[in-house]
């Protein structure tokens, strides 16, 4: 009988001690934020690529950022079917954007992965994923994961490594 009380007992300040250290994760709750995209958004020439395209979305496309108390970040994106269309020349490029992104925050610098079918947008001045520094806009449509790392004041890419297939969307609407 004495250890059957020894071992409730201990039980009890167990869950006491287990309640207690759970109370400031529980308190920590990470936040989300739902971005829902619009039906088009026009991108002037250099911001998309080197010419004026506009991006034609369905309505439901929605990207759901969580911040967690540790400093990371997650971003699921759910931009469904998107068209992307060269405004000079009607030429189209039809791609689904669904991918997860995990990214962590020290030093300045944002290092993260992503995974699915998503866009990356390059800048004059960006690393680009052959290691070479950009002289221009590029965007591709990438199916597999990449990793990276990004200045966290001007978000300039400074490393990427992919990993799947690769499409120069601007290429392709040329």
């Amino acid at each position: 009988m004495k250890s059957t009380v020894r071992t409730a007992r201990g039980a009890v300040v167990a869950l006491v001690l287990a309640l207690v250290a759970a109370a400031p994760a529980a308190a920590a709750q990470p936040t989300r934020t739902i971005i829902v995209a619009g039906p088009a958004t026009h991108y002037p020439a250099g911001t998309g690529c080197d010419f004026d395209v506009t991006v034609y979305r369905p309505m439901g496309g929605r990207t759901a950022i969580t911040d967690f108390s540790d400093g990371r970040e997650t971003a699921l994106n759910h931009a469904i079917h998107r068209t992307i269309t060269n405004d000079a020349t009607g030429a189209t490029f039809v791609e689904e954007s669904i991918s997860h992104e995990v990214d962590t925050f020290a030093n300045g610098l944002i290092a993260g992965t992503i995974n699915g079918q998503f866009i990356w947008q390059f800048y004059p001045g960006d690393v680009g994923p052959d290691g070479t520094v950009l002289d221009h806009v590029l965007a591709l449509y990438i199916q597999g994961n990449a990793t990276y790392v990004v200045d966290g004041t001007t978000f300039a890419t400074l490393e990427i490594h992919i990993v799947g297939t690769v499409t120069d969307i601007c290429a392709a609407l040329s």
